[in-house]
Formats: structure tokens, C-alpha cells, sequence
């Protein structure tokens, strides 16, 4: 079934700011990062070097230099003669993301459960996202759902599995965000993540690789296309969900 939903506008989303250390890479990295994931910085989307610095008031060589950084995780794509562009998914990225995903998931699983690391962020995050699926809006359950498998992955407290999970991530938005049938996600995944957040917290290793293969399963599934029995609640996002205040409003403008 699939309900359709006119939504208010949202700003839940990471805020653009400006960058103060303009020699600090990894800042800018992470703001376009940031604009990817709130939809800001549209898939296909070129990046214009000058208007961008500009912007971000940051010189062009650490621009540049944070584009590379970005091509090389696969966020945005480099060709001779057209420049940078944000990444658009295809249908032959959707396995291979949900595979990374599931590896990285399910070695932050074994980690905190054969560690005994606290579960408790994860019993925030299914709460974020029980909210989240009652104010049905679909940008919002989007960043719950997607906080709450970071959870998992920022309680297994490894760092390169958070670096990994943060670019999944990413991708994971950018696959929804190219989709031809337009933004829009499952708010019936409640009992899924329930189920997942016990058996981790109950220490249950198989029973939780098993909910997390089952999870990465049947949302590929879903973007593969339409499924003759799937029956589950999807929520479509609306460009009301942009922020009014959007300072990458600019470049979109001045790019079509």
C-alpha cells in the first residue's frame, strides 16, 4: 500500500554553515556531504568551483581537494570537459551499497555484542524514529531510519566502521533521492528495528545478523521496483520538505 502525503516544510536536516577553517578539508568534505544528504545538492548536479568556494568561503585549491576526497568515495563523479557532478545512483549501485551495508552493520553487530558495548543509543534511536513515523514525514523518517543503523555502528566504537557508515550512508540517501519514482521511504519498519534493537540488546548475535540481512534485503528490494506482494506503507517526500532558508538555493539557480 502506498499512502501519499502532502508534507509541511522540515529542517531536520543538517544546516548548512559557513566553514570557518578554510585549510580544514575534512569540514568542507563533510558540508557537502551534509548537502547531498538533505537534498540540497541535487544528484546530477554540477559543482561550480567558484560559486561553491564562494559560498562555503573557502579557498579554491581546498575546494578542489575536498572534491577529490568526495569522487573518490563515490559521492560525486569527474568527467573531462563536464566538470564535477553529484553522483546519480543507478539500478546497478543498489546491491552493491546494501552489500557494504550489511557488511558494515553486521561487523558493528558482532562487535558490540561480543564486547557487551552499551546498546543504549540504539533504545534513542528506535524512539527517534517511533516519532518520526507518527509525524509522517518522509525526509524525517528517512533520517530516523538512517540514525538509527548508524547507532548500531557508533556503539560497536570503531571508528573506520562509523567513516564507512557515514558514507554509506550517503550513498544509501542518494540511491532514494535518484529513484525515478521520486523521495519516498517505508514507515512500517518499526517492528524490524524493534525486533533488531533487542536481539542486540539481548546479545543474540545470530538472531540479529539475520534481522540485519533480512532489512538490507527487502530495501534494495523495494528500489529494484514494484514487488507483485509487497504490501508495506511508504510515505513520498514533497519538495516542501527543502528548507526555505536553503543556502545552496543559490547554486541550484544559477546551475538550471
Amino acid at each position: 500500500m502506498i499512502v501519499t502525503v502532502t508534507n509541511p516544510p522540515t529542517s531536520e536536516l543538517p544546516v548548512l554553515r559557513k566553514v570557518v577553517r578554510s585549510s580544514t578539508i575534512d569540514l568542507i568534505a563533510d558540508q557537502l556531504r551534509n548537502a547531498i544528504y538533505s537534498g540540497s545538492l541535487e544528484p546530477g548536479q554540477s559543482i561550480n568551483e567558484v560559486r561553491t568556494a564562494e559560498l562555503l568561503e573557502v579557498s579554491r585549491p581546498s575546494l578542489r581537494e575536498a572534491l577529490q576526497r568526495l569522487i573518490s568515495e563515490g559521492v560525486m563523479t569527474h568527467a573531462p570537459g563536464r566538470g564535477v557532478h553529484v553522483r546519480r545512483m543507478r539500478t546497478a549501485d543498489i546491491d552493491d551499497v546494501y552489500a557494504v551495508r550489511e557488511a558494515v552493520e553486521s561487523q558493528a553487530v558482532r562487535l558490540v555484542i561480543r564486547q557487551g558495548r552499551s546498546t543504549s543509543r540504539i533504545g534513542t534511536a528506535l524512539r527517534e524514529l517511533e516519532h518520526a513515523i507518527e509525524d509522517n514525514v518522509a525526509r524525517t523518517i528517512g533520517d530516523a531510519d538512517l540514525n538509527f543503523h548508524h547507532s548500531i555502528v557508533a556503539c560497536s566504537g570503531s571508528a573506520r566502521l562509523t567513516d564507512l557508515m557515514k558514507v554509506s550512508m550517503v550513498h544509501t540517501r542518494l540511491l532514494s533521492l535518484s529513484d525515478k519514482r521520486g523521495y519516498e521511504v517505508r514507515c512500517d519498519v518499526l517492528d524490524s528495528h524493534r525486533n533488531l534493537a533487542e536481539a542486540v540488546a539481548a546479545g543474540d548475535e545470530p538472531r540479529s545478523l539475520a534481522i540485519v540481512a533480512r532489512i538490507m534485503a527487502e530495501a534494495a528490494s523495494r528500489l529494484h521496483g514494484p514487488v507483485d506482494d509487497f504490501d508495506g506503507q511508504v510515505v513520498k517526500g514533497t519538495d516542501a520538505e527543502t528548507s526555505a532558508d536553503d543556502q545552496w538555493l543559490r547554486l541550484r539557480e544559477q546551475t538550471h
